[in-house]
């Protein structure tokens, strides 16, 4: 049996104890790859019936135990290893290759709501399309590929994948959204009812979330509020390489003082031609629908090419209230004029900006910030300013070859590999 441990990143697991035996040889690996399998546990000699192993999400695993022998009682080891595989995905309905998704879902409503998480799966390395807006309405839908060999999507038409506030999950996908050129990849519907709070708020209480997907050629709005009015718990935006050439935000929470509570992007790459400004907020505040803080978390990404003529944020301050703002680890080359910082906290008193190890490269020159207002910038002893040297850039190739770089550990992990 397999239990996750509560506020643990551990997953306990326990078999039944045999009568005479002198311990058990425990193994586990993880087999997203079957025809590669990573050990976690590697024939630990275990001296009771269970063991505590590293969880991780979305992940599949295999555990081996051998029984094994007592000289004490003349009892052998077994003869055989006892196999059992197990998984930390949510069950999903496959989709079948092939598929256009509108016309699946049309055939297939999902009616399941926010208080259940729902979850398709798409068939690993196969085609589909998504030819229209994709309406998930207020369900909590997690739509997912194959960890390892990923599915992939074309939009074929002008449409978005749209949610109105009972939680998204995509992960595992790669996305084209070459023929959608003034409208979105995510964007908001209509607020539902039953999800009104204070204020008139849409309140989104399940996560959103992009994850280790691959989204090229975004053309306008990566995340679109799309003119509602939505206080969202928490957006995230983890493990991706996005491709832009786009005349707009990236992320548009700007309307109706709709804002995000928590938001998080790490780990990723954004690159390419980008005009439009990083993002934009509307002002709103979480204490409209009873939340007492906020937080920025900027962790681990490359930013190359990104808003290089614009300034970050437009002249509202995130949330404004107390707001806890993290960037760190973070490349910025010719992306937001050189002054990404200069707008995230604005020069509110109560809040509190932690930068640390963050590289910047402006226009052949260092883009550290050196602002004269204490209140812009990033004035942290580890930011430094030198060419990454990326391998090749044009190419999406993003590897770090600059030893200052490797040293801080900053940028997308992938690239300091």
């Amino acid at each position: 049996s397999f239990e996750k441990l509560a506020g643990k990143p551990s997953v306990k697991v326990e078999w039944p104890v045999i009568m005479g035996a002198g311990g058990y040889l425990f193994s586990m690996y993880i087999v997203d790859d079957p025809t590669n399998p990573v050990a976690v546990v590697k024939d630990s000699i275990i001296d009771g019936c269970s063991v505590a192993c590293t969880y991780l999400d979305d992940t599949n695993y295999k555990v081996e135990i051998k029984t094994l022998g007592n000289d004490k009682y003349n009892n052998k080891d077994a003869a055989s290893v006892s196999e059992v595989t197990w998984s930390t995905l949510v069950p999903a309905t496959t989709i079948p290759a092939g598929t256009d998704l509108n016309t699946y879902f049309e055939n297939n409503p999902i009616t399941s709501g926010k208080d259940v998480e729902v979850a398709y799966e798409l068939e690993a390395g196969g085609s589909y399309t998504i030819s229209g807006d994709l309406n998930l309405g207020v369900n909590n839908v997690q739509l997912r590929g194959n960890k390892v060999n990923h599915a992939k999507v074309t939009f074929t038409g002008s449409g978005a994948i749209v949610s109105s506030g009972g939680g998204m999950a995509l992960k595992f996908i790669d996305f084209d959204c070459d023929v959608v050129s003034k409208g979105s990849f995510v964007k908001f519907g209509d607020v539902p009812e039953e999800i009104k709070g204070m204020n008139s708020y849409g309140i989104v209480t399940n996560p959103m979330i992009i994850q280790s997907c691959e989204i090229r050629n975004v053309r306008h709005y990566l995340v679109n509020i799309n003119g509602k009015k939505y206080a969202i718990q928490n957006f995230i935006v983890r493990d991706c390489l996005i491709k832009f050439y786009q005349d707009a935000e990236i992320f548009n929470f700007n309307s109706n003082n709709s804002f995000v509570k928590d938001f998080e992007l790490s780990s990723s790459t954004l690159s390419e031609a980008s005009n439009g400004r990083f993002m934009r907020v509307a002002g709103g505040k979480g204490a409209d629908v009873g939340w007492a803080d906020c937080s920025m978390n900027f962790t681990s990404n490359t930013f190359y090419n990104i808003s290089c003529d614009q300034e970050a944020f437009n002249s509202n301050v995130w949330n404004r209230q107390k707001n806890t703002v993290n960037l760190s680890k973070n490349i910025f080359y010719d992306s937001c004029k050189g002054e990404f910082n200069r707008r995230i906290v604005g020069g509110r008193t109560d809040n509190a900006k932690t930068c640390d190890n963050n590289c910047y490269w402006y226009k052949g020159g260092s883009g550290l910030e050196k602002e004269a207002n204490g209140n812009y910038g990033d004035k942290s002893t580890s930011a430094y300013g030198v060419d990454p040297g990326f391998k090749d850039p044009a190419n999406g190739d993003f590897t770090v070859r600059h030893s200052e770089v490797i040293s801080h550990g900053s940028g997308d992990p992938r690239w300091l590999k």
